[in-house]
């Protein structure tokens, strides 16, 4: 489906014959003139936002085609949200709004999520009851400015424009609705500012929608106003239908939806599911003779598709690069480039930016090529970079994280070691740990996972054996609080111990993943909530005011999977094992290298 002019001036001017009475209301009281001038100049400024808006967000930039945008809808395959016990297989404004006016929706990169929202910004249109305000997020990381500051932005351009004082009271009386796209995208040091300011914007627009995209983050735990809804995988169905839907060789898209239905699908769903990955392995498809288990290999096989890349809508025809660099010099200069936009948090860049810094990248491996030649490359030839007006994107985060674990991997031990201690905090919203994990596991294991549960496990004062006691303390170390509710028991993490916790769940994951069972059983999980929770009121509990005598932790250390000491025990068995293997590697070594 492609939205045309017609489509969207005729979407445009229903909503605003249907909103122009409450409108040019809201007008009357803040700007000054004549009701009949009022009622003009918002008519003309709502069609020329709606239309300007409607028209950039119905459009996108595919995988497949990379210079100029396609129709939203050539490629849109609903994804299915949850929430606890409530299932959206379709997602829309209008049936997400029903249930909530406050939303967070998190996924996986390459899930979906920024399509999804410019899906519900359209359908905000043409439900007709608010005004949608896209605001992606990762604008705040290059600018000095805050979130109402960019919602004013977002409502004002040469072409439309509205009062401050008008846009404040619209927001009061429930005008728009704000989509708040990419979280995650926003540097670390600016999150807890952001938040401060969504929870302002919410107060102060109670009747306003707001729907924010994420990675995930414990931090919208602590929002208690805000509905969480997890993005879900692909279903075959869905995954076959997008596949049809890519501008790809009509035969090798038919055999590989083939493969999909014959079982590679069911063998492969952890990639298959992923709208970006599905993409990326239909180009890779053909070219190698299996689909890699490990998320790295994938990404390094699509990087050499990418570089060795063939138009697969025009047979044979090879796109010439403009360096004479080889795959492998390519990738040394673009991890660097990648190193340093990760670094501070960079997502969106200018040319001359980009230019700077593959500067530093030729300089810091000493390499001679021309750096718009190299930005031709990796925009054209290679596509991990995108143009987008006049910005340049990378293709997707996913690649940016692949290619700085890909550095650390080569890096000097020093440096391996200083990069680790740095983003290994960041392991909770990306991939980059999880990838130089699967690149060189005895690396992070080494420098990261057996340093830091030591030194949990020596906190809690586990030698031996895991008790109630050591539970206690490990408790009251990560969490500060749990809250019992409705269907579901929240957890508040201490902000300085709770990165502990992610280290030990990933180190479970890795080593023991069927270990981890994200629910009890429903029986059992509800028993407990009913027992602790305040008649039909959330209760919450302060771990400092907890024993290893209270019933609560006898019963999380008992029945629960994630906060249980059977989790505990499973973690000091990882790490004794770790430590093991280690040791053994060293005395292997040295009876190698022994006389």
């Amino acid at each position: 489906m492609i939205m045309t002019e017609f489509d969207i001036g005729k979407m445009v001017a229903s909503f605003v014959a249907d909103n122009i009475s409450s409108i040019v209301e809201i007008g009357n009281d803040v700007l000054k003139g004549a009701n009949r001038e009022i009622k003009v100049r918002l008519e003309r400024s709502y069609k020329a936002y709606l239309e300007e808006s409607a028209q950039k967000y119905s459009q996108t930039k595919s995988f497949f085609i990379r210079n100029t945008s396609v129709g939203l809808y050539d490629f849109y395959v609903p994804i299915a949200v949850t929430s606890d016990n409530t299932n959206v297989y379709n997602p829309t404004f209008c049936n997400l709004n029903k249930k909530s006016k406050r939303i967070v929706i998190l996924g996986t990169g390459g899930c979906g999520k920024s399509v999804l929202m410019k899906h519900l910004f359209l359908g905000c249109i043409s439900t007709k009851e608010q005004v949608p305000v896209f605001i992606e997020l990762r604008e705040l990381n290059s600018s000095h400015t805050n979130l109402i500051s960019m919602v004013s932005e977002a409502l004002n351009s040469d072409s439309y424009s509205f009062d401050q004082k008008y846009i404040d009271k619209a927001i009061r009386r429930g005008h728009f609705a704000f989509i708040l796209d990419g979280y995650d995208e926003v540097r670390n040091d600016l999150r807890r500012k952001l938040i401060s300011e969504i929870k302002s914007l919410s107060e102060k627009g109670k009747q306003c929608s707001i729907i924010i995209s994420s990675r995930p983050d414990d931090v919208f735990s602590g929002i208690d106003e805000f509905d969480i809804y997890h993005v879900q995988k692909l279903s075959l169905d869905a995954a076959c239908k997008l596949v049809d839907k890519l501008p790809f060789d009509q035969e090798i898209k038919k055999s590989f939806i083939n493969e999909l239905s014959g079982g590679m699908y069911e063998k492969h769903k952890s990639f298959l599911s992923n709208p970006l990955l599905l993409s990326i392995m239909l180009l890779t498809y053909g070219q190698n003779a299996e689909i890699p288990t490990k998320l790295s290999i994938f990404y390094n096989q699509a990087y050499e598709a990418l570089f060795q890349r063939h138009d697969a809508i025009k047979r044979g025809y090879k796109r010439k690069r403009c360096t004479d660099l080889d795959i492998q010099d390519f990738a040394k200069v673009f991890s660097i480039f990648c190193l340093q936009t990760y670094d501070k948090r960079l997502f969106v860049l200018s040319r001359m930016e980009s230019l700077n810094y593959i500067e530093k990248s030729k300089s810091h491996l000493s390499k001679l090529f021309s750096n718009e030649a190299y930005l031709d490359d990796a925009l054209k030839a290679t596509c991990l970079l995108v143009e987008d007006g006049l910005e340049i994107v990378f293709s997707h985060r996913s690649f940016q994280e692949y290619f700085v674990a890909f550095f650390i991997k080569n890096a000097s031990p020093e440096v391996q070691n200083r990069l680790i201690s740095k983003y290994w905090k960041n392991m909770r919203s990306d991939s980059v740990i999880l990838l130089l994990y699967e690149m060189n596991p005895d690396l992070v294991e080494r420098l990261l996972i057996i340093p830091v549960l030591k030194d949990l496990f020596q906190r809690i004062g586990v030698r031996k054996n895991v008790g109630i006691t050591h539970f206690t303390k490990y408790i009251k170390l990560i969490y500060s609080s749990f809250s019992f509710e409705d269907t579901m028991i929240s957890a508040t993490l201490r902000s300085n111990n709770a990165d502990m916790s992610d280290v030990l769940r990933f180190a479970i994951q890795m080593q023991q993943p069927d270990k981890i069972l994200e629910r009890i059983d429903s029986k059992t999980f509800n028993d407990l909530i009913g027992k602790y929770r305040d008649g039909e009121q959330k209760k919450e509990y302060r771990t400092k005011d907890l024993t290893y005598r209270s019933p609560l932790i006898r019963d999380l250390a008992e029945k629960h999977q994630i906060f249980s000491i059977k989790y505990l025990e499973v973690g000091f068995n990882v790490l004794n094992n770790m430590q093991n293997k280690h040791r053994n590697v060293e005395s292997t070594l040295d009876e190698l290298l022994s006389v």
